[in-house]
């Protein structure tokens, strides 16, 4: 839909806004079911558009609920640009984070970039695909005038936002300095682990001291007071040890500093600094660290090391929004559905102790990531169950029982071969108590420390020869590495160690598979994992001794991504696969398609990731106002209405009115055995009789000798058998389209208006026999527009290339094989199971319409070559049943490459599959209002070839 184009400039912008916020005050307050629509109406205006529904966005946007039992709305999504929820006036915003999550996970395809709660007063931004658990700006409604950059994704003309709190850009700052203090020692000589630890000792010190976790910026004070190597040895050593002393220390430099310890500080470093390795950290110290992400802190860890080790042990960076796509389902959604269900005091005091025994192990952790995203949902889910209890309780206080955290860091178990990444681990989850204290509101720091020791269960070791500590539920994103690398990268010893520990894993199976069936074993009975791994793992010998494995030992695959690209900086497809083991598995399963960009629902998922392909449950697609495919003309009395070329000749010379009716008309047998037609057939449109015998009065009294009749008895006939009917059974249903044919009975019985309003002006127009040969592939034709078709024949109004390539391809081939119905043996094409669900390439670039035409057109050269050398369509395609060079063969397997290119398919995986699923996923999108790419030509569908059935002409 068109928006106002005028983009105000920024004083007159400052000015709409001011007004709009004065507004607001004035005459809203801030009722979020009575107000939230023309709240953001008047944003929408504020901002330059004629208002929302101008703009183009849309109110109430439907959004399938996660419990699969059906739908929910968003108050605003405008792809794919945001997706805005409104809450009530004074809500507190971050109690509904994760509903805004979970539908922006769910808002596909064309998924927003951006989210934002608003509260009337505030608006909380989020980029998730950037940031997870904190918004990329917070402004209040009054700053908005001054502040508007942050919504410049919502002009008009939209401009790229300035957002106030972008997190990732500090992280990765100040992970690079403390990087490049790190590898200056290590460069000069200073032994490797003890640098290490003592860069994350001071990451902990410069982390604590803006958390308020030190009561004052000891760290800080102490680079800046020291001028030589040997004084900050002393000074921060000082400090360090201070940090590991039990209890408070009781004065001196660093009197207040309570015990944090943890392993970390058990042994505290003092390394005498260069000069430079002092302004670093000062510059290090002097970024703000409560911003600092700790779940991507792990860019420290890979600027640390070189490009061979990272890509031995596959260490690469992952976004919280693609971690969550295993988190969600493994952990989250089984806790949030107990306590949504949870009735009675007692339910929610269970739930709380089982969270308390809860263990969630990656056993390839690298620097954590996983296990903080873990962490911090799962003290969410436990801050969710305790507000349920106080509810519950309706008591005046909350009860010491709820008043401590049950959800440790120590319940986060994890493995890594590297030992760096496994300290570094261990500070990603202290910090990520401190930050989940804050953002769930536990005052007491006391709580936090001091810091966990996770020396036992965060551990240096290697996961494939190594026993599994216990665990309720298993994620993780194991390396990957091809099997003809691993000599390579790994050495022949440690492959060789390998293949006697696991030898049910061999062939050419990825690295990645070994994580699979340990993680099932590990397993208990109802428990869940969740993997990432190249999409490899769903293929050949890697799946067999993988998902084949999971799903033959009582593992069913609840919801996966049949593969994507990873957020990583490794450039690879990955798959992801999130499983539960025995118990009660959900009965409706989830699966990503498209790149993970469309969610659909399946009953089961196979282990090559892909729904059970079972064609009965494919979806009709198409709206009536879309139809695109016809069965041809229903003569009814053959021998009244089809005459030869000669007989045509006389009644257009009798007659010579008569010439706007004779058309020629062509049936499947001539279209795939002949080289010429000889027929026509009279087609009479008129209705009413008087106008008919006006018109053409010869032919009407032709049709009376040979048509009349005919239909005169078969009427009689049917009243004959329907009173015999309706004697027996009054209540009997009877058949009248005889009857109904005498009426007109110098009309055809099915003319098929439609078909003939939908071809007319072409110059020509698709067609296939209706019922084909059981041992011969449809053959699309090109008919001359002239022609009528008879009903042997199914006719589509298009005269493009691209059209004839996606029919002929081998995609749309298969699904008529499959779907189609049967005469006998041999294979009808068939509109309502046949063209209703075939899935048409949705939204293809113009370089692959363009690519389709090319071979279509090719394919239809070569035909026409054929044809001119006497050859019949059904001669050129019975000789492709026989082996032998074909220049034919060939050609079309071009065209069918080319269609699977359209359609963004893998040409490795099943296509049959893949058609499945896109049907699935279209019919997703047609349920939630969206629009799907409807049959025909797209841009750059060019009508190149020529070639066509020829019409006889009228002597």
């Amino acid at each position: 839909m068109a928006s106002i184009t005028v983009n105000p400039g920024a004083n007159a912008l400052a000015r709409s806004l001011e007004a709009f916020a004065n507004w607001r005050r004035d005459h809203l307050s801030g009722d979020e079911k009575g107000e939230a629509q023309v709240f953001l109406d008047h944003l929408f205006r504020a901002l330059g558009h004629g208002g929302i529904h101008e703009a183009g966005a849309t109110l109430e946007g439907r959004i399938k609920k996660e419990d699969r039992g059906g739908t929910a709305f968003a108050d605003l999504i405008w792809k794919p640009r945001v997706l805005i929820e409104m809450k009530k006036a004074g809500a507190d915003l971050r109690r509904h984070y994760r509903q805004a999550f979970d539908y922006w996970v769910r808002a596909v395809p064309d998924r927003p970039r951006y989210v934002v709660l608003c509260n009337f007063d505030e608006f909380w931004i989020y980029d998730f695909d950037a940031q997870l658990d904190e918004p990329v700006d917070r402004v209040p409604l009054d700053e908005l005038p001054q502040r508007w950059e942050a919504l410049g994704f919502l002009l008009p003309r939209e401009q790229r936002p300035v957002f106030g709190n972008d997190l990732v850009a500090v992280t990765r700052d100040a992970a690079a300095r403390v990087a490049r203090v790190l590898n200056s020692m290590i460069d000069r000589g200073v032994e490797r682990h003890e640098a290490q630890r003592f860069a994350l000792q001071c990451v902990m010190a410069m982390f604590a001291e803006d958390v308020r976790l030190l009561p004052a910026h000891h760290f800080t004070q102490a680079l800046h007071d020291t001028r030589t190597g040997p004084e900050a040895f002393d000074t921060i050593g000082q400090l360090f040890a201070a940090m590991n002393a039990p209890g408070v220390t009781p004065g001196g430099r660093f009197k207040g500093t309570p015990h944090f310890n943890g392993g970390l500080f058990a042994k505290a470093c003092a390394i005498e600094l260069t000069n430079e390795e002092l302004d670093l950290l000062r510059d290090a110290a002097a970024t703000n660290w409560s911003g600092v992400r700790p779940e991507i802190f792990g860019t420290l860890f890979e600027g640390s090391m070189n490009a061979g080790e990272r890509h031995a042990t596959g260490a690469h960076y992952t976004s919280q929004a693609d971690i969550a796509m295993i988190v969600r389902p493994v952990i989250v959604e089984p806790w949030q559905a107990r306590i949504e269900s949870a009735k009675t005091i007692a339910d929610v005091e269970k739930i709380l102790n089982d969270m308390s025994q809860y263990r969630v192990l990656d056993p390839a952790c690298g620097s954590g990531n996983f296990l903080y995203v873990a962490y911090r949902e799962m003290r969410r889910l436990e801050h969710e169950a305790v507000q349920k209890l106080i509810s519950l309780r309706r008591g005046p206080a909350e009860s010491t029982f709820v008043a401590f955290a049950r959800v440790q860091p120590d319940h986060f178990l994890g493995m890594d071969v590297n030992e760096f990444a496994v300290e570094v681990a261990k500070v990603t989850l202290h910090l990520a108590k401190k930050l989940a204290a804050d953002e769930l509101g536990d005052e007491d720091d006391s709580a936090v420390l001091p810091l966990d020791n996770l020396d036992k269960t965060i551990i240096a070791t290697d996961a494939l020869f190594t026993s599994w500590a216990r665990a309720d539920a298993i994620v993780g994103n194991p390396p990957y590495l091809g099997r003809r690398k691993m000599v390579e990268e790994l050495g022949a010893g440690y492959c060789a160690r390998l293949a006697d520990s696991h030898p049910q894993i061999g062939g050419v199976s990825d690295f990645v598979t070994y994580w699979f069936p340990l993680a099932h074993d590990h397993l208990p009975v109802g428990g869940r994992a969740g993997l990432v791994a190249t999409k490899s793992v769903k293929q050949g010998t890697s799946r067999e001794v993988s998902l084949d494995y999971v799903v033959d030992h009582d593992g069913t695959i609840i919801e996966a991504v049949s593969q994507m690209p990873w957020s990583g900086e490794a450039a690879v497809t990955v798959s992801i696969v999130n499983w539960q083991k025995g118990g009660t598995p959900p009965a409706v399963k989830i699966l990503w398609v498209e790149n993970g960009q469309q969610r659909i629902e399946v009953d089961h998922i196979t282990s090559s990731l892909s729904p059970e392909v079972d064609l009965r449950r494919a979806q009709k697609l198409y709206a009536p106002g879309d139809k695109a495919v016809f069965q041809g003309q229903t003569l009814g009395v053959t021998q009244a209405f089809r005459v030869d070329t000669v007989e045509a000749g006389r009644i257009a010379r009798t007659e010579p009115a008569a010439r706007e009716v004779l058309h020629p008309i062509v049936g499947g047998v001539e279209l795939l055995n002949r080289q010429d037609v000889n027929d026509w057939v009279i087609d009479i449109p008129e209705g009413d009789a008087d106008v008919a015998y006006a018109k053409y009065p010869k032919l009407m009294r032709q049709l009376e000798s040979k048509a009349l009749a005919a239909r005169e008895k078969a009427a009689a006939k049917q009243a004959e058998a329907n009173a015999e009917l309706l004697a027996s059974d009054p209540g009997a249903r009877t058949n009248v389209h005889h009857i109904n044919f005498l009426k007109r009975w110098w009309a055809l019985a099915y003319r098929r208006e439609d078909l003939l309003d939908a071809v007319t002006g072409l110059d020509r127009y698709l067609t296939v026999t209706r019922t084909g040969t059981q041992n011969r592939m449809p053959v699309f034709a090109f008919v001359d527009g002239k022609y009528h078709v008879s009903d042997s024949v199914v006719a589509f109004p298009f005269a493009d290339d691209y059209s004839f390539g996606i029919l002929q391809g081998l995609p749309h081939l298969l699904w008529f094989k499959e779907r189609c119905t049967r005469l006998k043996m041999d294979p009808v094409y068939t509109s309502k199971t046949v063209w209703d669900t075939f899935p048409w390439p949705q939204s293809p670039p113009r370089a692959a319409v363009e690519r389709v035409a090319a071979a279509a057109v090719a394919v239809n050269d070569r035909r026409a070559e054929a044809f001119r050398m006497g050859q019949t369509l059904a001669d050129m395609y019975d000789t492709l049943r026989r082996p032998g060079a074909s220049t034919l063969r060939d050609l079309h397997a071009e065209l069918d490459a080319a269609v699977v290119k359209a359609y963004g398919f893998d040409a490795e995986e099943d296509i049959l599959t893949q058609l499945f699923e896109l049907n699935l996923a279209l019919a997703t999108r047609i349920e939630g209002g969206e629009h799907v790419t409807a049959p025909g030509p797209r841009p750059g569908a060019v009508t190149a070839s020529t070639w066509r059935f020829p019409a006889p002409v009228l002597p």
